[in-house]
Order: structure tokens, then sequence, then C-alpha cells
């Protein structure tokens, strides 16, 4: 019960902070003009709050060039940029997870050199620019397209088109890369545990050791680890997207920014960003609390 009640503290404080900073550009007006804009933010955080209250009439102010407006319905319209960018998000993230994880077995049965290697190698990709990572990418497209004739992905959205793995692995490479070091330090780290020379000592193999007993304890760290990559990935999104010329959100809040419309996109990967991590803080720590993550 206490958990519960921590997470739906939480959620509480995270959505009212969330409301309160749709509406501080009114107050950011205000400061510079020597005004203080209280009852003009209040109205405008309760305008926010109905506008969420009845959703499916939500519409934004849609830019379109020349000084033309037009409203834009937030459903099912802008539904759709939130998902793709959603889709991409989500996507890196398990591509990250389960290529990290299987760099990492592989690396850990090397010998201690080796692994030192990777290490060292891990640290100087890590310090690669992800719009750098961008253009290597594009550019490789257009240079086996003119070799061989084959477009193996378009390098750039058009219109309503949608292109995925590009984009994700364009995405997902660094959160990767910092996962995969982190992961190693946690693994060797486990790897000095005592129940780690009791299994050696029975006799199990060290692949089996890995994989059964190293993995699920080790696992848990990297879960909390991963939120601080969660954030980062959203911060390369916006470049992803600009670059890439994806209509997804972090593009189109760039070209139409607002309070209510920086509210539902907020709210939108906060969600299920929340709901993912709670649920995976509660399945862990039941564990571990059981004395699952042990031999």
């Amino acid at each position: 019960m206490k958990g519960i009640f921590k997470w739906v503290i939480q959620f509480v404080v995270a959505l009212f902070s969330i409301l309160l900073i749709s509406g501080a550009p009114l107050l950011i007006t205000g400061f510079q003009q020597g005004e203080l804009l209280w009852k003009e933010y209040i109205e405008t955080l309760q305008f926010h709050v109905k506008s969420l209250w009845n959703f499916r009439e939500l519409s934004v102010d849609y830019y379109i060039g020349r000084g033309e407006v037009r409203q834009v319905s937030v459903f099912p319209q802008l539904f759709e940029n939130i998902s793709y960018s959603l889709q991409l998000l989500f996507l890196a993230l398990a591509a990250a997870i389960i290529f990290m994880l299987i760099g990492t077995f592989i690396t850990m049965l090397l010998s201690e050199k080796s692994r030192s290697r990777v290490k060292l190698f891990l640290y100087f990709l890590e310090s690669f620019p992800d719009i750098l990572i961008i253009l290597l990418a594009q550019l490789s497209i257009v240079i086996i397209f003119q070799q061989t004739g084959v477009l193996v992905s378009k390098i750039a959205a058009i219109g309503d088109d949608r292109i995925y793995w590009l984009p994700v692995l364009c995405l997902m490479i660094l959160p990767m890369i910092q996962l995969y070091r982190l992961s190693m330090l946690t693994f060797e780290a486990e790897e000095r545990q005592m129940y780690v020379e009791l299994a050696k000592s029975l006799g199990f193999s060290k692949a089996f050791i890995l994989f059964l007993h190293i993995l699920r304890n080790a696992i848990i760290s990297v879960f909390f680890q991963s939120k601080k990559t969660m954030w980062f990935m959203l911060s390369n999104l916006f470049i992803l997207e600009l670059m890439f010329n994806i209509p997804g959100i972090m593009y189109y809040m760039f070209e139409n920014l607002s309070g209510i419309l920086f509210l539902v996109t907020v709210l939108s990967f906060f969600l299920p960003v929340f709901l993912l991590y709670s649920l995976g803080e509660w399945y862990f720590l039941r564990r571990m609390n059981r004395g699952g993550a042990t031999l």
C-alpha cells in the first residue's frame, strides 16, 4: 500500500507541475512587461483543464505560413503525430535494450583484457554527437544507393510517408552505448559476488551463470539506470524529427508552440513512461523483497 500511495502522490504532483508549467509563458510575458498577470495565469490554467476535460473537442492553432492560421483538432489529427513519435521512442528503447543485453552477454564471456578494450571503445563512441550519427547514417544510405541502385531506406519523410528503421537505428545508438557501458560495470560488479563463486564451485559454466544468475540480478540496476537514458532519448527526438523531416510531435511543437499543445504533448509522453517505469519498479522491488534476485 505504501508503494501505491507513493506512486499516486508522484503522479498527482507531476500532473500538477506540468499544468503549472503549461501556463508559464503568460507569466514570463508579464514579467517582461513589468506586470504580474496572476489573474490571467489562473484563467489560462482553468482553460487548459477544461480543454483536457473535453479533449474530443480540443483544437489548437496551426500556422500554415504567411500569417495564416487554422484550427486543427487534436484528436485524431494531432494524436497521429504523437503516436508516431511514441512509436519511434519505444521502438528505439526496446532495440537499445535488446542489443545492449546481447552485447553485454557476449563481452562478459571475453577475457579481462578484451573487456577493457571494449569499455575503452565504448567511451570513445559515447562522445559522438547525435547529429553526426544521423548525418553518417543518411550519407551511408546515399552512398549505397549510388553504388548499387538499392534504396535501403528513405532518408527523409515526405508528406504523410512514415519511415521507421533508420530513425529508430539513429535514435537507439547512443542510448544503447550508454546502457551497454553501464551494464558492463553492473555485470562485473555482480561477477565479484559470493553467489557467483559458489555457482562456479558447483561446476556451472560461465555462460550459464551469466544468463541464469547474473543477468536477473544486474537487470534490476540496468532498469533503474535506463530512466536517465529515456530522458536523453527524448531530448534527441527533436533533432531526429527535424533532420528526417518526420511529422512527429516535436517538429510540430517547434512550428506551433502553445500552452495547451505543450500540455497535451507532455502528458502524452509522461503517461506511458510513468506507467512503464512504475510497473517495472513494482515488479523488481517485489522480486527483491521476496528474495528473487539471488542465486
